[in-house]
């Protein structure tokens, strides 16, 4: 049970982010759509992690593993696990995909709660820890979103996210995906 638990630790959010690559590359019909999605799932990502470093200087939550007195089912230095990074990238990638795509996001989600539980069975992050990445993802990705939005609603942002549909059916490699 325990090589499950590492697994699912250390290497499950690897399959969280290439599915999202799989959204991004063959869900999405259009040009437009793809540059909309990326360009929402790198706000969302910024934000987040923005969020993420700034709770993480104002609040100390010491890995379950120092608290115990036990040994990680995974190496880990003994610092901060306030909030969860892994919970941070699969809670935010998960979130944005869930405004494009509903019903792929679930199956992103379980792969999401999967992680965030085998971190804790793990003993390297406590509940409250992927709680905070959840939550700082789900905001990162509601900003993102909303704002990638706003922005090509303005004259500047429709002729950004043009350029930038020129530029991807001009590369060689995205024009087959684009």
């Amino acid at each position: 049970m325990d090589a499950v638990i590492v697994f699912c630790a250390s290497y499950l959010f690897i399959l969280v982010i290439i599915l999202q690559l799989v959204a991004v590359l063959w869900l999405n019909k259009d040009a437009s759509s793809k540059v909309r999605f990326v360009l929402a799932i790198i706000v969302a990502g910024i934000i987040a992690f923005i969020l993420s470093r700034i709770a993480g200087k104002l609040f100390y939550d010491p890995r379950p593993f120092v608290t115990e007195h036990v040994k990680p089912l995974i190496p880990h230095a003994p610092d901060n696990g306030f909030p969860s990074d892994h919970a941070l990238l699969t809670g935010t990638l998960t979130a944005i995909t869930y405004f494009f795509y509903k019903k792929y996001a679930n199956w992103m989600l379980i792969l999401t709660i999967i992680i965030g539980v085998a971190r804790v069975l793990a003993k390297v992050h406590s509940p409250l820890d992927i709680a905070g990445g959840w939550v700082f993802g789900i905001i990162g990705a509601f900003a993102g979103f909303y704002i990638v939005k706003w922005i090509l609603t303005t004259s500047w942002g429709k002729s950004l996210q043009a350029s930038l549909v020129r530029l991807a059916q001009a590369t060689p490699l995205l024009k087959k995906v684009v």
